[in-house]
């Protein structure tokens, strides 16, 4: 019994576990459809194929991170936010007519210190407390010609607000959307906004902290419509809407790309039963033999004949992982069927030569030359047993 054989016989248990798992997997039949992985692959189903698993898994992470928000907002009180958008319903008639009752907007987080006269910003107010304005001495500030920065945290990119937009909505603070119409500075560097619905004949009695402002209105029809889906969302039945679209996403994914898995766990069956061959060019073209564990490659190497085996051998690893022990078991077996064939390459050559009259000496030079060089390939190939030794 070789050493193939013997390795099989040691490894019998586990095989018979391999073979009883996948029989468990698969059904009797085994149905494998060659026409399917026998059929060349063409450039362009490959392309569209990395193409449609890109896009499905940013829709993945984009509805992961869409539900993952909404879900926080809805814990916190906060507007629904999503990448530093927060998203607002208009549920009073201070900013009519361009603003109705109903409406949805979007506002952005934005650096405060880029907010001018005129801008449209949404901020919490606390209705009980008063703010410390009034203790505070504060100077005009003209910002008209500032550049309006949005600017957004990491936490706000995940839909998470600031601690101070989250403490006043835990505590009960109004979230009013209405227009600058002042701006001033205390003697800390904090600025301070004075503001007034436009459909409102007076000021608003408050004065706004920088730190309360959730952001500047985005004049955008595709963002007020995005704020109606955060909006939407934030009932119970369009969020489990939401929330299956990614499910569903990654449900189609993996039985599309398990399709092809399952056909060649069936290949693969067939060859550890000897049903089929590991060198069948469907075999060989689906990278069978590769896929196997290193126990089953033994088993089905042993069962391969013997003028076979190297073929066995190159269907069941790549060429860098072939193990220690196979590699050395056929450098033996290659330093002698390898030189031999080129022998009675030689002697082929040179009955050639004689048939078409070539001088008698210059075969026999040719002869020896080339004997010389098989003699030599095989010393070194010895040389190289030894040391594997």
């Amino acid at each position: 019994m070789g050493y193939m054989e013997v390795l099989a016989v040691q490894e019998n248990n586990h095989l018979k576990t391999t073979v009883k798992k996948l029989n468990k997997k698969y059904n009797s039949n085994r149905v494998i459809n060659e026409q399917k992985l026998t059929q060349p692959s063409k450039l362009w189903k490959g392309v569209l194929a990395v193409i449609m698993d890109l896009f499905f898994g940013v829709l993945v992470i984009f509805s992961g991170l869409f539900c993952f928000n909404v879900l926080n907002n809805r814990i916190q009180g906060t507007p629904a936010s999503f990448f530093g958008y927060n998203a607002l319903r208009i549920v009073s008639g201070s900013m009519q007519p361009e603003f109705k009752v109903g409406d949805a907007i979007m506002v952005h987080a934005v650096n405060t210190h880029t907010l001018k006269v005129g801008d449209k910003i949404a901020f919490y107010v606390y209705n009980s407390n008063p703010s410390e304005y009034s203790t505070k001495i504060l100077k005009p500030i003209n910002n008209d010609s500032a550049i309006t920065q949005y600017e957004s945290s990491f936490k706000q990119i995940l839909g998470i607000q600031t601690d101070d937009i989250r403490e006043a909505a835990h505590n009960g603070a109004t979230l009013v959307f209405h227009q600058i119409v002042g701006i001033e500075e205390d003697q800390d560097g904090v600025w301070w906004f004075k503001t007034k619905g436009t459909n409102n004949s007076k000021e608003d009695e408050w004065h706004i902290e920088q730190q309360y402002v959730v952001g500047i209105y985005a004049n955008s029809a595709v963002l007020n419509g995005f704020s109606k889906l955060l909006n939407s969302a934030s009932s119970s039945w369009m969020f489990l809407i939401i929330l299956i679209i990614p499910v569903a996403i990654l449900a189609f994914m993996i039985v599309r790309n398990s399709a092809k898995d399952f056909q060649l766990a069936k290949l693969e069956l067939d060859c550890v039963e000897e049903k089929r061959k590991i060198t069948d060019p469907i075999c060989v073209k689906n990278q069978v033999g590769y896929r196997m564990d290193r126990k089953t490659k033994y088993k089905v190497l042993a069962t391969a004949p013997e003028d076979k085996k190297m073929e066995y051998v190159n269907a069941l690893w790549k060429p860098h992982e072939v193990p220690h022990c196979v590699r050395k078991y056929y450098l033996k077996q290659g330093a002698l069927l390898g030189p031999l064939q080129k022998l009675r390459d030689i002697n082929r050559e040179c009955e050639k030569m004689f048939k078409e009259g070539k001088d008698i000496n210059y075969i026999g030079r040719y002869y020896e030359t080339e004997r010389e060089k098989i003699n030599q390939e095989l010393k070194t190939r010895y040389e190289r047993i030894l040391k594997m030794k």
